[in-house]
């Protein structure tokens, strides 16, 4: 029975608050900037505290070239990476020799080889690791990847596996790109590594992964994505999103959860991925849900801001830490990235004896 142990997050060492994304903004901007006003009212509503940085916020909105920037996104990703691994493995009383199987995710930078590549010789896994590196699938990602990794531990019992999300939204910023899209996910999009470990046993603490499913919306290819241009990535982020949650998104998870004979009102957690205030405020009202439902998700969008794949194992992390469930509690688990799409899983929230 695969379980997904307690998530290890790595952040960089620049953090900034609202305060100074305000400031900032006014600086960057200008006074006379026509849309600052309610730029400076998005910042305040977004639901974001706090965010970190791989570098100082005056040299995130210089631009110093392609090169330079995925330079460093190789290096940081690299550092977090491994250290974020450490933990995860320490938090499920696993050693490297012990996992069978590496899933990175990363959608906000390019290296080949990929992040496993380095961290198999670097922290002593088996030479025989399996290697499965995620980039397209964007903030679905992290969701993604516990999926396969429950397919790998019931095709392959005693198995375990290791996730590894690194996400560095900073350096995807396009100084140059004065849209609301663009300015919007400067705003709401942090800096981190998160990783986890699924396990094939119950000796640790966590959340059972039982069941998943993905689903791609039709008629949604420009929802979000990437558009590469000489600069780089810059963000597609259709305003829909927020909408797209009571017509599209709910009727597809209402149905997953009605596969297992089970409603929304049989959940007691729910660990999704915070697109931003709007979304977790969607889904709240959507399946009527209490704010404490709905906490671990406004924690992580409010201390880090949204890390794309990186973000649901945040919310994991803040179920064990902070909100907590009660043992054979039912839980929901998912995200939505490109495509659109969406990728699910229920599970029972177990306690190690």
């Amino acid at each position: 029975m695969a379980i997904a142990c307690k998530p290890a997050l790595v952040v960089p060492e620049y953090c900034f608050d609202e305060d100074t994304l305000e400031s900032t903004a006014k600086l960057f901007l200008g006074e006379n900037f026509p849309r600052l006003r309610s730029i400076l009212k998005m910042i305040k509503n977004a639901g974001v505290k706090q965010r970190f940085l791989v570098q100082p916020i005056e040299e995130t909105l210089n631009h110093p070239g392609v090169k330079a920037r995925n330079d460093l996104y190789i290096s940081e990703v690299k550092r977090m990476g491994e250290q974020a691994a450490i933990e995860a493995l320490e938090n499920a009383n696993v050693n490297a020799e012990d996992i069978d199987l590496i899933i990175t995710t990363s959608c906000t930078g390019f290296m080949i080889p990929s992040l496993d590549a380095y961290l198999i010789p670097k922290m002593g896994f088996k030479r025989t690791t399996k290697r499965v590196p995620i980039t397209e699938l964007g903030c679905a990602a992290g969701a993604v990847a516990l999926s396969r990794a429950r397919e790998f531990c019931e095709a392959y019992p005693g198995s375990n596996v290791l996730i590894v999300a690194a996400e560095l939204c900073s350096l995807t910023f396009q100084p140059q790109d004065l849209s609301m899209q663009a300015l919007v996910s400067g705003i709401i999009f942090g800096d981190g590594v998160a990783a986890c470990v699924v396990k094939d046993d119950l000796s640790n603490s966590g959340m059972r992964l039982e069941r998943n499913a993905s689903h791609l919306f039709e008629d949604s290819w420009n929802y979000m994505g990437f558009d590469l241009k000489d600069t780089g990535f810059h963000i597609i982020l259709d305003r829909g999103i927020p909408g797209a949650v009571d017509k599209q998104i709910a009727p597809v998870l209402k149905s997953f959860v009605a596969e297992t004979q089970l409603t929304p009102a049989d959940l007691n957690f729910f660990c999704i991925h915070p697109g931003g205030r709007r979304v977790i405020d969607e889904i709240k009202n959507t399946f009527e849900l209490q704010e404490k439902d709905v906490a671990a998700s406004r924690a992580c969008l409010a201390e880090v801001g949204n890390l794309s794949s990186a973000s649901v194992l945040v919310v994991l992390k803040n179920l064990f830490e902070r909100f907590r469930p009660a043992h054979d509690d039912k839980g929901l688990l998912a995200a939505f990235g490109p495509g659109f799409s969406a990728e699910m899983s229920l599970g029972t929230w177990h306690e190690a004896s």
